[in-house]
């Protein structure tokens, strides 16, 4: 199979990034095939050939899959944003179970692992708490906000977006409007020397008492008339806007913050409810996106990691102590760790805030932490790590410590 081929395929499954796969010889050969899904017969051309699998694009479909539908947002299959849309929730959550079941089968070596079924979120659309938004400037437009491309810095400029909370949605459109309209320069990363000024916006709402902030990082500080349209802008909004903060990160990598913070107008910090539990948290702080789906989340580890007989347990990555608030309430005593600074200041305030005494925070990270604590005595280990999952570090503390209990979020 070469580049430039032009074949027709029968799509058989579906990966967990919704592209159509084909198996081919013996399954060795893999052919992934964006916007195709299983039972489709297409015609595609091969635009990426290797030894063991090639990438293809769709020409002509000529059937529909039965669990295709036609997705809401106008720039899905643009925006590389979502990539499950054109597959009915249903299926979605078919999917999701497989795609579980799939990696600790293949990659754990269970023969048959036991998965329940994906638990739907109480809401499809109109859910997502948070917004990050890359800015740009090239030689057409000053000031272009949006999402990144499917595996792209290319920006897909924003015009909505139907998976955001609705007051998220209309904070995110207001005020890119009102920043590009002042004359505010984003930032041109193919430079060599990193020019420009705004690099993303970060957009928060609270799910349930819908407090908003505004986090825009820039690539220097800002000059006196900078300050001054960020500050006049932030005012204009001041009846929904909590505060507007403003980070300033020179780095040449891809994470969005760096380490200096300020405030541009009102408050730094937001709070948000889940169940009985009152948090507080800054914009850069790990929140899950999803509240609704959060208090779920949370009642089912914590009943997991904590009925029955109190425990001690250990919580790794606990972020601002969400879910380290639910465990508190079954356990002897919950010992967290989070390294991230703006967010560990915050795992202590709310263990406060909600008079809850049986928490101890460790500012650190996990690596380190709990190989200083692998001599101590925890029925059960919590942990939620970022994508790139666990040190290995991490994972042989773990096994000295020994727990009766291991619950991974």
């Amino acid at each position: 199979m070469l580049q430039g081929d032009i074949k027709k395929f029968k799509i058989t499954e579906i990966n967990n990034e919704g592209e159509g796969i084909v198996r081919l010889g013996d399954e060795r050969f893999v052919v992934f095939v964006p916007d195709a899904l299983p039972e489709e017969e297409v015609t595609c051309r091969i635009v990426q050939a290797k030894k063991n699998y090639a990438t293809a694009k769709v020409i002509v479909r000529h059937n529909d899959s039965p669990i295709r539908i036609k997705p809401l947002c106008p720039l899905f299959g643009k925006c590389g944003g979502c990539q499950l849309q054109h597959i009915d929730y249903a299926s979605q959550l078919q999917l999701k179970n497989k795609t579980v079941y799939d990696a600790i089968k293949r990659i754990g070596g269970v023969p048959d692992p036991s998965v329940d079924k994906c638990i739907p979120s109480p809401s499809q659309w109109g859910y997502r708490n948070k917004a990050s938004l890359p800015v740009q400037t090239d030689r057409r437009e000053k000031f272009l906000a949006g999402f990144y491309k499917n595996r792209s810095h290319d920006i897909v400029p924003f015009i909505g977006c139907p998976i955001l909370l609705p007051k998220l949605e209309s904070n995110v459109v207001s005020l890119t409007h009102d920043l590009k309209e002042a004359g505010l320069e984003g930032w041109n990363e193919k430079s060599h020397h990193l020019m420009g000024f705004i690099r993303h916006l970060v957009f928060r709402t609270a799910r349930y008492t819908e407090q908003s902030l505004c986090g825009v990082v820039a690539g220097r500080s800002a000059d006196r008339n900078e300050t001054r349209k960020l500050k006049s802008i932030a005012l204009g909004h001041s009846d929904h806007l909590r505060g507007m903060v403003f980070n300033k990160n020179p780095s040449k990598g891809n994470f969005i913050w760096g380490d200096e913070f300020s405030s541009i107008y009102g408050e730094t910090v937001m709070e948000e409810v889940l169940g009985k539990y009152r948090f507080s948290f800054e914009i850069s702080s790990f929140f899950q996106i999803n509240s609704e789906q959060a208090l779920e989340l949370y009642k089912y580890a914590a009943n997991m990691a904590a009925g029955g007989s109190p425990q001690n347990i250990l919580e790794l990555y606990s972020g601002a102590g969400t879910l380290t608030a639910f465990l508190s309430q079954g356990a002897k005593h919950v010992t967290a760790v989070e390294e991230w600074p703006q967010a560990s200041k915050y795992l202590k305030i709310n263990a406060e805030l909600n008079t809850l005494n049986n928490i101890t925070g460790h500012s650190g990270s996990a690596e380190d932490v709990t190989e200083s604590l692998s001599g101590n005595k925890f029925e059960t280990v919590v942990l939620d790590p970022p994508r790139t999952g666990c040190d290995p570090r991490v994972i042989a503390s773990i096994i000295k410590i020994s727990p009766q209990k291991i619950v991974y979020v």
